[in-house]
């Protein structure tokens, strides 16, 4: 374990031969840095601005959100610290298993069965998408066909209607507020540090991040590279399913038309947080600040009146910026 730290920490460096564990570091601090000064000023400038924006109610609004995309960022993270670059199913995914989870409910299987075997479908969902990246298919066709798959899947399943728990058995998952705080976010709370903790200390993290910074020196090493893409999208599914859940719990129903976007916010939320498309650097620390950021700066936008159409043409703006910048830092290093 210890030498395969060693190979990782070096590898994580850069795949182009530098070895200096600390330029990943840097690269970390400097996303970390930019996110923070950036969200203090996005904060400042509301406050002045925006009246309703720096209220507690509103501050609930932007933590619930930052969760729900968080959650699912943090998944997305594996997958392109992996090497895999991003699976573009995971609002597909999320939608299915909040229509899998209300069907369970409204037949009466009990909470915890229900919760169950949503949870092992999702892991099983991403699984199979992990398995056939791992044979050498492209990502982004891979789960391209899998997100059209999925989403008529939960067509199937919900019949185009709304699918009523029929329960108030797992409201709490939804709506509750422990100590003020949304359940959502206590689970972003503890998934976040969890999530680093299995990236940075564990083999199975190790193997994502020797995969991602050089595949064929992992491959020497021993390693069965094949194995990065399904744990990736193994753990993306789980976070997906998780998000389900706390959607279907949250309004009581689960419907085909959910998660309007997630793919796209979980996307900015991986590159705004400064985690290398190229894999082999980056935290899931990141892709839950760069959550965080995107759900303030769309709360911001959405008070101010500006249309989905601005709001994503600024986010997407902010994207770009981003991947230029953390571009020309590696660069240079």
């Amino acid at each position: 374990m210890n030498s395969l730290r060693i190979v990782a920490d070096r590898l994580q460096a850069g795949s182009s031969g530098e070895i200096d564990p600390n330029v990943a570091a840097r690269r970390r601090r400097a996303a970390q840095i930019m996110l923070t000064v950036g969200a203090i000023l996005l904060i400042a400038l509301g406050g002045a601005t925006t009246p309703s924006f720096l209220t507690f109610d509103n501050a609930m609004v932007v933590i619930r959100q930052a969760s729900v995309t968080g959650i699912v960022a943090l998944g997305m993270s594996y997958v392109t610290i992996s090497g895999n670059l991003f699976a573009l199913s995971a609002e597909e995914l999320a939608i299915l298993t909040a229509c899998i989870f209300g069907w369970l409910m409204r037949a009466k299987f009990g909470l915890a069965l229900s919760l169950l075997a949503t949870l092992i479908f999702a892991g099983l969902g991403g699984a199979v998408q992990g398995a056939v990246i791992g044979l050498g298919a492209d990502p982004i066709i891979t789960t391209l066909a899998f997100g059209g798959f999925f989403r008529g899947l939960a067509s199937v399943v919900s019949g185009n209607q709304n699918i009523l728990l029929g329960t108030n058995a797992a409201e709490w998952l939804g709506t509750a507020r422990p100590l003020g705080v949304p359940t959502q976010s206590w689970a972003f709370l503890f998934l976040t540090p969890l999530a680093w903790f299995v990236l940075q200390k564990t083999r199975v993290g190790r193997v994502l991040l020797l995969t991602g910074a050089n595949r064929e020196a992992a491959r020497a090493t021993g390693l069965r590279v094949d194995q990065a893409g399904l744990i990736g999208v193994t753990l993306l599914g789980i976070c997906c399913g998780m998000a389900g859940i706390s959607a279907a719990a949250q309004f009581g129903q689960a419907v085909a038309n959910l998660f309007q976007g997630l793919n796209f916010d979980v996307v900015a939320a991986i590159l705004v947080g400064g985690i290398a498309l190229r894999g082999g650097q980056g935290s899931p620390i990141q892709a839950a600040l760069g959550a965080a950021f995107i759900a303030l700066l769309e709360n911001f936008m959405l008070l101010n009146d500006l249309s989905s159409g601005w709001r994503m043409t600024v986010v997407g703006a902010l994207v770009t910026l981003a991947t230029c910048v953390f571009h020309l830092l590696q660069r240079r290093r």
